[in-house]
């Protein structure tokens, strides 16, 4: 590859939840409308007993 080409960096966004469910779609919403979204979104759940993990 030469010095002159541009690649666009690969963005991965990792989101600890705990308990969270009334704000995980407010969070997933907002990193969508980022002008250059992620490539990957990987939420880790660690035993919620709410919603989230539905």
């Amino acid at each position: 590859m030469s010095m002159t080409s541009r690649r666009t960096p690969t963005v991965s966004v990792i989101i600890p939840n705990w308990n969270c469910a009334p704000w995980l779609p407010e969070t997933l919403g907002s990193l969508l409308r980022q002008s250059s979204p992620p490539e990957e979104i990987i939420i880790i759940d660690d035993g919620s007993s709410d919603d989230s993990v539905a």
